[in-house]
């Protein structure tokens, strides 16, 4: 079996559990957490199809992880300021947001709009700063959302010389290290015990 199929697989299961864990978090929160999860979970399952030789699936991959690197890294920033902003999530308007996120899905599937790279490290860093102000209040909580963006950040920046120092394929270090990731976005989400 081809090791990167390998840790593609592993991604999945990370997603599963971390859906598991999102679903914990209050409305509408807990959508915009399984939202961006989602969008991980399917780019890992056609990435484990490409890399398992099934070269139909290499679009829709591309496509995907586009997708789960700009609407799905928005949707996990939503989560993550939902929960800061809980009350006027909930007293106030949040069907708008779920509105917005329906029309980047639909203009990023027609391929008229894609965030930068700078807007996606743009979105982490506010969930950088989501973290820190929740360090305050709600400790472990605030722990794994940190744990997460520094997951991200090493994702994007670090992965070469984590390959170079550890001996293993930079893919798969990219994949270990996105599903910590998004383990630790869904334990966040799981203790925003929101009243």
């Amino acid at each position: 079996m081809n090791l990167v199929v390998a840790f593609e697989a592993i991604l999945v299961v990370c997603c599963l559990i971390s859906l598991n864990l999102a679903r914990q978090a209050f409305f509408p929160a807990s959508l915009f957490w399984a939202f961006g999860i989602i969008t991980i979970g399917i780019t890992a399952t056609l990435g484990g199809f490409k890399f398992a030789g099934y070269s139909g699936v290499e679009t829709y991959h591309t496509t995907a992880k586009y997708f789960s690197g700009s609407i799905g890294i928005a949707a996990l920033t939503l989560g993550a300021v939902a929960g800061l902003f809980a009350n006027f999530f909930i007293r106030f308007y949040w069907w708008i947001l779920l509105l917005l996120i329906v029309v980047l899905c639909v203009a990023m599937l027609l391929g008229q709009w894609r965030l930068s790279s700078n807007i996606q490290m743009g979105l982490v860093g506010v969930i950088l700063l989501v973290g820190l102000v929740r360090l305050i209040s709600s400790g472990m909580l605030a722990v794994y959302l940190l744990l997460a963006v520094g997951c991200l950040l090493l994702s994007d920046i670090a992965v070469k010389w984590l390959a170079l120092n550890s001996g293993m394929e930079e893919v798969n270090i990219y994949h270990v290290l996105i599903s910590l990731a998004v383990v630790s976005f869904g334990l966040s989400a799981s203790r925003d015990n929101w009243e």
